[in-house]
Parts: structure tokens; C-alpha cells; sequence
């Protein structure tokens, strides 16, 4: 088969995480086994090298590497997340990268939920018809932060749940390393896929040897006194930093003062080594941080006489901490938590295993310092075995995947629906008569255009509507209001007024790409949406650019942005494709009788709040016209906060009267957190702006100082000659004389 392997992290770029061992691993297993494996690395983070270094050394495993594309044209417009990079923007680089493919199978990993618009488009039958998706659950963000005991103070915790919610639920098959975590999403609200699978992660090879996989696992560590305690782990409360910790402080006294304490793992932000160090002083015993190492050299150091690893994490899935100790006969003890007891035999979890309790840990501590034949645990299973269920899976779908595509293609549809494209309009007939020719223009064949006039008064665009009802075009239909009713009460009139099964809601100053109707009517009819939105190509020429290369920026959201909504609008923008029944039954745009903006944000709220399916087609589907000018300072986006509270009154409409005023807290804080770090980006600007100013001015002083030295120089050298020349045979003359004084003045400053 042709697979690809989509992960942020992998071994080599970044040196040492669970995700990445596991997907460098399956790369590695399927590439030996004689499967087209391509690893794409969905990061532009590199701790180590850089990413022509790494594909060479993949090479060596017969892994073809990639990463993500450095020409990002058009730019992205950025969603609001404060702190986080953004991974919506993300998610649609790596689609773009993936959407043109030809693998017969993709798997992602479920950590920031990468491969959402991947799966969303397959899902609308835009792309990949023939290839499978796997999702591997391997860290939840929500699941590593909660149990992590840190705080969702951030909205982008949320969207990365949000993006790997929607992921898992579009995927054809889910995979688990272990049991516990299937439980977990379960009870966590996932909808998983109906084809589910447990399959333990993998144990990679060296990358710069290119060892095999599955080659018999080292000789044990010859049983003997335990002189030194390794944490092991990363340096986080969710790995039982603080249970390590505190369970030191129990047993101290109790300890052989020849026994060494180590940290061995990749540090937190929250504790550095000073902060370890400066906790660890009162123990009075030998303690040092071992970091920075990647897998295959912490695995070295573990293995070194009298060393026994403890790893004391509260929650875990499947560890690769405990599947490396048991694979290279580590001595270890763990404790029993998530998934860990599913590594472990039967036989060896008594002595192994112990409840996450400073306590527990400290007991089972000094009952294995007192045990002189503690050496290392069983597996619970077969490493080879392993990888054997693995690859034979693959061939099972390898099997299935050739099966689907020896079958005929499915029919075409019977019929292509009527789609109503309802086009708002007040006094744009240049616009408007853009729009139009944009739509004639579509490769959809079966749409109606109803232009509601929502009272222009200027004699041009009364002119231009009665030379549209003058040509009688059978498609086209005006709808004239008597007076300017705002935005949400044109559109519904507009709805009424329709006939199709869909309408495409659009303004004037909108330019339709030729295939928007189709891609929107495909998307709804294969995926089932009731609500679409799509993403859009900003330009503030005349008409738009030849290539969307050109383009100011590209506007992407998520779509089923479902709760989020509260905070911003990511459902999308206006120029919405929306069943035009289910647009009915929920009474279509709030009509309040103003003139604002974000009566979109507002209707796809109500939209989701009413159980209708809000999704986004993830291509660029329209030309959006705006000026250099409105950017961020357009009178009407002036009124943020009013935008926001018709917002909030959708959700508040649902909420518990007790929980209201905390969800308007949550908003009001976050738009207060954005604005400080808008401010503080703004700043951090200003200053690289300065600093390459100073640089710049710094550089020309410097030149300038070089220039006054060399004509220094030049000066002084010019006087010695003169000096050398002249003066034997200036005589009495007075002017030489006074031009030689000058001559030695000279010579004498500059020589």
C-alpha cells in the first residue's frame, strides 16, 4: 500500500515524546514490511537539525520524509487564540498538502486534531475517495491538560479539542494503543467511528543504523544493589513529579545515604532545574537533571548498573516509559494508572506496580530497595507478536481497499437539486452586475438568482434592476423592498421567496468562483450538512486577481465550531449554502429592527443551537471584496462588543440561569486577554522594528567611521609626500611655505 503518517512529532525533529516514537515506529515497521510509507511531519518546530537532515536519515529506513511547505500564498488570516500558534490555519496546510494525494491510506494522530479538514472534505466527497482514514488516540489535549492539573485558561485548549473531536468522529477507523483510552473517549463524549481497534504501539529502531524492527530485545540488567532512583519521565505534575517528589521526603531518612536521585526527562516550563534543585536540597544527597536526551540515549542511560526507574505519572494511556523498560529489561516500578497494567504480565505487576500516592510510592520504594532479586518485569506481551497483528491489519485493509476499488463507480445522482442564490443588494450595481456574470458563469446548471433590492434610491442602481427585470431571463427574479429593512430581514424575504432546496445566501460585493455551487451542492448532498460555510479569498481591486496567489489574504475557519462560538466566529462568513427547509424551521436571520453587523455569527449560533449540522466546505469558494482601509477600523466592527452579546444571547437562551453570568465572564476574559496580547504582538513588532533601525543606523556609522579612516589615511599619506616632494625645492616662496606648515599639521593628526 501507499500510507502516509501524519504527526506534529516524530524522533529526530523533536527527541523525545510518546507520539513521536509511536509514528516513527509505524513508519519504520510498514517500510520494512514493503509498504510506500511517506512520514509527514506537520510541524515547523526542529529541536535538533533540520528537516533536509532527518530526511536523510529516514531515508536510511526507507521512509520517505516530509514536512510542511514554507510558501504559505495566500496568507492566512489568524483566528483568534492569544497564546497558542494557530491550529486551524494548521490543519488547513497540511488538507492543502494532502487533498491532491493518492494514498491508499492516511493515519493522523489525534493530539491538535491536524488532520480535521483532511477527513471533512473526504467525508463531502471532495477529495481522497479512495483513500482510508486512521485516527490513533494517543493524548487528548483536554485529557493531558486536565490531568495534568493545569488550568483551560486558554480558548485554544478548546479549539484543539474541538479539531480533534471532529477528527475522530469523520475518521473511517480509530485505533487505541490500549483500552483505557477507548474508555476514556467514550465517557468524554467522542463519537467514535464504528470501526474500532486496539493495537499496542510499536518500539522504533535507530534512525542513524537502521536497524530492524523486531530484533531480539537485549540481554536484562544483571539483578544487584540499587544505588540510584531515576524519575523517568517528562518533568510535569502529570508524570508524577510531585508524588516522586513528596514520596522522597517520606522515606529519606530511610534511604542508604550512597543512593542517588535523577531526573531524567524532558524539563517543564513550570520546573527547571534550578526549581528541582532548590527542592531536592533538603534530601541532603546526591542529585542531578538528566535532559535533553532523546529516546534511544535515555534507554542507554537507564541500562547502566544499579539504576532503577520510577515512573510515577497519575494518568497515562499507553507509556512509552514502561514499554521501554520492558523491552530492554529495565528494572522499574510504575504506577498503576490508565493503561500501564496492560503492559505488564500478570506475574510481574505485584512487584512492579503501586497506587499513585506519595505513599504508595514511597512503600513500594523501600520494599524494592529490600529486595536483593528485583530485576526487570515481564511483558504482558510479545514485542514480535505485536508487530505482527500490526502489519497483518494492514494487509487486511490493504485486501479491502483493492476489493473497493475493483468495484464499478457508484451511479451519479438522478437529479441535481434547484439552489436559490439569494443576493443581497443596496445601491452597488457595478457589484451586483459582478456577481451576476460570476454566477452565470458557475459550472453548477440547475440555480435560480433572486436579488433582493433592499430600497436603493440612486438613479444607477434603479436603472441597472429595471435592465435586469427588462431582459426577462428565466432564472433570475428581483425582489424589491420599499424601504431599507437591514440585513436580516432582506435575506429572509429572500428565503421566502425561493424555490430551491438550498440557498446560497450572498451580498453584492461578492464574486463567485466558477465551481462555488457545485463544490457547496456536492458537500451537502455526500456530507449532509444543513449549514455550510466556506473559506474565502479577500482582494480590494476592481475586479478579483488572476491567481489566488495574489490574494490579500485567505479567510479560514473551522465550521462546527459548536460552544466556541460564544467567543468568536468560526463557524464562517455570510456566503453560506444553507437547506433552505431547515433554514425555516429555525425562523432564518434574528430580525431586531437594527442596523449592525455579525447577523451571520449570530444565525449560525442559532443554527447549532438548534441541532441544525453546522460544517464548512474547506476550499476558498468565493472572491470577498474589501478595502486596505476597513481592515480592523471599519465603523460597524467598531461595535465588538455588541456583536458579541447578540452572540451570547443565543447560548444564554440554553444555559442554566446559575452558569449565564459565568459563560459572559468567559467571553468578556478572553476579548480582554486577545486585546493585551494584540498589544503586546503589536509591541514586540514595534521593538524588531527599532532594533533593525538601530542595526541599520549602527551599520552605516560603522561604514561612515571606516570611510573617515581610510580618508585619513589617504591625508596623511598625501602630506608625507608633499612633505617629501616639495619642501627641498620650495625656496622662499611664502605660499609654499605656508601650504608645507599646513602639510606637517596634517601629517602630525593623522600619522
Amino acid at each position: 500500500m501507499k500510507i502516509c503518517v501524519a504527526s506534529p512529532d516524530i524522533v529526530g525533529p523533536i527527541k523525545n515524546g510518546g507520539v513521536g516514537t509511536a509514528c516513527t515506529a509505524l513508519a519504520q515497521a510498514l517500510a520494512s514490511a514493503g509498504h510506500e510509507v511517506t512520514l509527514f511531519y506537520t510541524s515547523t518546530y526542529f529541536e535538533n537539525q533540520d528537516l533536509a537532515y532527518w530526511q536523510e536519515a529516514y531515508q536510511k529506513s526507507g521512509v520517505r520524509l516530509i514536512g510542511l511547505p514554507e510558501d504559505t500564498l495566500p496568507p492566512v488570516h489568524r483566528t483568534p487564540t492569544v497564546y497558542d500558534q494557530d491550529n486551524i490555519a494548521r490543519a488547513y496546510q497540511v488538507h492543502e498538502v494532502l487533498k491532491h494525494s493518492d494514498y491508499d491510506l492516511i493515519h493522523f494522530v489525534d493530539y491538535i486534531g491536524l488532520g480535521y479538514f483532511t477527513a471533512l472534505a473526504k467525508s463531502q466527497g471532495l477529495c481522497l475517495a479512495n483513500t482510508r482514514i486512521a485516527v490513533t488516540t494517543h493524548s487528548p489535549t483536554l485529557w493531558s491538560r486536565l490531568t495534568n492539573a493545569a488550568p483551560v485558561d486558554d480558548i485554544s485548549y478548546m479549539v484543539r479539542d474541538r479539531l480533534e473531536r471532529r477528527l475522530v468522529e469523520l475518521a473511517d477507523i480509530v485505533i487505541s494503543p490500549s483500552h483505557y483510552m477507548l474508555k476514556w473517549l467514550r465517557d468524554a463524549g467522542f463519537r467514535l467511528p464504528a470501526r474500532q481497534v486496539m493495537l499496542p504501539n510499536l518500539m522504533p529502531a535507530h534512525l542513524d543504523l537502521g536497524r530492524l524492527h523486531g530484533a531480539p530485545p537485549p540481554a536484562a540488567t544483571e539483578p544487584g544493589p540499587i544505588k540510584e532512583l531515576v524519575f523517568f519521565g517528562r518533568i510535569e505534575p502529570r508524570k508524577g513529579l510531585l508524588v516522586f517528589c513528596d514520596a522522597i521526603d517520606r522515606i529519606n531518612a530511610e534511604l542508604p545515604p550512597e543512593v542517588k536521585i535523577t531526573f531524567l526527562g524532558k524539563a517543564g516550563r513550570d520546573y527547571p532545574q534550578e526549581v528541582l534543585e532548590a527542592r531536592a536540597t533538603k534530601w541532603g544527597r546526591p542529585v542531578s537533571v538528566v535532559s535533553g536526551l532523546d529516546t534511544f540515549q535515555a534507554v542507554d542511560y537507564l541500562r547502566g548498573a544499579g539504576r532503577l526507574a520510577v515512573l510515577a505519572a497519575l494518568h497515562d494511556n499507553s507509556p512509552y516509559t514502561v514499554m521501554e523498560c520492558v523491552y530492554h529489561r529495565i528494572p522499574f516500578i510504575s504506577s498503576d494508572v490508565g493503561g500501564v497494567a496492560e503492559l505488564i504480565a500478570p506475574a510481574s505487576r505485584a512487584a512492579v506496580l503501586f497506587p499513585p500516592t506519595p505513599a504508595g510510592l514511597a512503600e513500594h520504594i523501600l520494599r524494592t530497595l529490600a529486595d536483593p532479586g528485583f530485576g526487570a518485569a515481564e511483558s504482558a506481551f510479545d514485542f514480535a507478536e505485536h508487530r505482527t497483528r500490526m502489519l497483518r491489519f494492514h494487509a487486511e485493509l490493504a485486501e479491502e481497499i483493492a476489493a473497493d476499488r475493483a468495484r464499478p463507480p457508484a451511479p451519479p445522482p438522478p437529479r441535481l437539486p434547484l439552489v436559490s442564490v439569494n443576493i443581497l443588494h443596496y445601491e452597488r450595481p457595478e457589484g451586483l452586475a459582478q456577481a451576476i456574470a460570476a454566477l452565470e458563469a458557475q459550472t453548477y446548471p440547475n440555480l435560480e438568482i433572486i436579488i433582493v433590492d433592499n430600497g436603493s434610491r440612486t438613479p444607477e442602481a434603479v436603472a441597472y434592476l429595471a435592465q435586469l427585470e427588462a431582459s426577462r431571463r428565466g432564472n433570475l427574479h428581483i425582489v424589491r423592498l420599499a424601504e431599507n429593512l437591514y440585513e436580516p430581514a432582506a435575506r429572509n424575504a429572500g428565503a421566502y421567496a425561493a424555490r430551491g432546496k438550498y440557498v446560497l445566501f450572498m451580498d453584492d460585493d461578492n464574486v463567485p468562483k466558477p465551481q462555488e455551487v457545485e463544490v457547496f451542492c456536492r458537500a451537502a448532498e455526500t456530507g449532509g450538512a444543513d449549514v455550510l460555510t466556506c473559506f474565502n479569498d479577500h482582494f480590494a481591486t476592481e475586479a478579483p486577481p488572476e491567481s489566488e496567489r495574489e490574494a490579500l489574504k485567505r479567510f479560514v475557519v473551522m465550521g462546527d465550531f459548536g460552544p466556541l462560538g460564544l467567543i468568536c466566529n468560526s463557524y464562517g462568513d455570510l456566503n453560506s449554502f444553507v437547506r433552505r427547509d431547515r433554514f425555516l424551521e429555525i425562523g432564518g436571520f434574528t430580525v431586531d429592527g437594527r442596523f449592525n453587523h455579525a447577523e451571520d455569527w449570530r444565525f449560525f449560533a442559532k443554527a447549532w443551537s438548534k441541532g441544525l449540522r453546522v460544517d464548512v466546505v474547506p476550499e476558498s469558494l468565493l472572491w470577498y471584496r474589501t478595502t486596505l482601509a476597513s481592515w480592523g477600523s471599519g465603523w460597524r466592527k467598531r461595535d465588538r462588543n455588541g456583536a458579541l452579546m447578540r452572540a451570547a444571547e443565543i447560548y444564554l437562551e440554553t444555559a442554566p440561569e446559575a452558569v449565564r453570568p459565568f459563560l459572559l465572564l468567559s467571553q468578556g476574559l478572553f476579548w480582554k486577554a486577545s486585546s493585551a496580547e494584540g498589544a503586546r504582538r503589536e509591541a514586540s513588532r514595534e521593538a524588531a522594528d527599532l532594533r533593525r533601525e538601530v542595526a541599520r543606523l549602527t551599520a552605516q556609522a560603522q561604514a561612515a567611521e571606516a570611510r573617515a579612516d581610510m580618508l585619513q589615511d589617504a591625508y596623511a599619506g598625501l602630506s608625507h609626500f608633499v612633505l617629501q616632494t616639495v619642501e627641498p625645492s620650495a625656496g622662499a616662496s611664502p605660499e609654499l611655505r605656508r601650504g608645507l606648515e599646513h602639510a606637517r599639521r596634517l601629517a602630525r593628526k593623522f600619522g
